[in-house]
């Protein structure tokens, strides 16, 4: 395979690249799958999974058009039509995205269709066909206990780099969200990237900078720094996970048009979006709160409404645009260093005013305010350790409490809580 990445781009599909990229992933999943202790999980615990980057490849969707365009990463024959058949060839995106229906949602379009009214899994919300995957996204809304519901959002298949997900399906899901029944107080948004969290724009531009040495040396492979930049176009290592990020440049500041086909204004996605689950939350009288990983640390995030000055704020129960968003990573996932959880933790501080045209204000909560030996600790914003979080069901609470690692490897944790009270506004 060459190393040019501009030879990548146009580098052809060939038979034996769609042979290779079917068995890598068939066997990974089986491997995986049957192996251990995720094996017995797997058969034992019920679960629900969503699509995300790492069920393709690291990053899939935001890199530029150039390279996601490029026949290894997308090309295939698209021939839903009157058969209602997919004949597809084996690039990274189409195979990627049907093992992940197979084998974690348990899915086959050819057998299963693509009409959510008629569907086999009643839970699941089938969106528009992705720019890069020839398979609509599929959310799913789900019944998970006592007056709560969980959307698991598909923020993958129809993903660019200045889109999250298109008009079609924000309009079903949100079509979906009104037909919840009475009764319904809370609703848990899950999604592969915070949506509350802080900044980092400024590292967006410092490593899509042509200036910057780093990247330059990454590229010639100098002073061992080849790991710097990543192996399919050559831009930074760090970049396509920034630009997941729904605070991202292109995804905060997107002028795509979101929402309602007789929407006239152009408004920003990530905005747009938070808005449009307020009004639902003001509506449906339902309490919703986020819960998304991917940065390797824990944190908590949260939206309220804006208060004038010289007055108090709203309580959080009457608040309807109180949204917590819990960050919680895989257990498994090495934290970042040191360095990075105090550019984070510092960044934290800032105040946004990104939605005070909303009457909205966000920020962090500082839950952290111990280490995990009791000690006190001047970063309670942002936890760098593995971890993960249980949620319960309290007296018409859901209580978050974040299970974080108090030494690596020990097998023991300590929890962090934070409660999403109930929906008591008006309607």
């Amino acid at each position: 395979m060459t190393r040019k990445p501009n030879e990548r781009k146009t580098y052809p599909l060939t038979e034996e690249i769609i042979s290779a990229i079917d068995r890598f992933y068939f066997s990974h999943y089986c491997n995986h799958f049957r192996r251990g202790a995720f094996a017995r999980a797997n058969s034992t615990i019920p679960m629900l999974n969503m699509a995300d980057d790492h069920d393709l490849i690291d990053g899939f969707g935001s890199y530029p058009d150039d390279l996601q365009m490029a026949p290894v990463f997308r090309q295939y024959v698209y021939a839903f039509m009157q058969v209602q058949k997919f004949d597809i060839l084996g690039s990274i995106g189409s195979r990627g995205y049907f093992f992940f229906l197979l084998f974690q949602c348990f899915l086959n379009v050819d057998v299963d269709g693509l009409d959510d009214r008629k569907h086999t899994n009643k839970s699941v919300i089938i969106g528009a066909r992705g720019p890069y995957v020839p398979f609509p996204s599929h959310s799913f809304l789900s019944y998970m206990g006592p007056e709560t519901y969980i959307l698991m959002l598909d923020c993958r298949a129809e993903r660019k780099k200045d889109q999250v997900c298109s008009p079609t399906e924000y309009d079903r899901v949100f079509e979906r969200l009104r037909q919840l029944p009475p009764g319904v107080e809370h609703l848990c948004v899950q999604i592969g990237i915070p949506i509350a969290y802080p900044r980092l724009v400024f590292l967006e531009k410092a490593l899509e900078s042509k200036l910057n040495p780093l990247v330059a040396l990454g590229k010639s492979g100098s002073l061992g720094l080849s790991s710097f930049v990543n192996k399919f176009n050559a831009d930074a290592e760090l970049l396509d996970d920034l630009n997941d990020h729904w605070t991202a440049r292109a995804h905060k500041a997107s002028s795509l048009l979101h929402g309602p086909r007789d929407l006239t204004r152009k408004q920003k996605e990530r905005n747009w979006f938070v808005e449009q689950l307020q009004k639902f939350a003001k509506a449906q009288r339902i309490r919703v709160t986020f819960v998304s990983g991917d940065v390797h640390c824990a944190a908590v995030g949260y939206f309220k409404t804006l208060a004038p000055p010289k007055t108090d704020p709203l309580p959080p129960t009457t608040d309807h645009r109180y949204m917590l968003n819990v960050v919680t990573s895989a257990i498994v996932n090495t934290p970042p260093p040191d360095g990075v959880i105090s550019l984070v933790s510092s960044l934290a501080t800032k105040k946004h005013r990104t939605m005070h045209y909303a009457e909205t204000d966000e920020s962090m909560v500082p839950i952290f305010q111990t280490e995990t030996n009791g000690r006190s600790r001047k970063q309670p914003y942002v936890m760098g350790r593995r971890n993960w979080c249980q949620v319960d069901y309290q007296d018409h609470e859901w209580v978050f409490e974040i299970k974080v690692e108090r030494e690596k490897g020990a097998g023991e944790t300590v929890g962090y809580c934070v409660r999403a009270p109930p929906p008591r506004w008006e309607r």
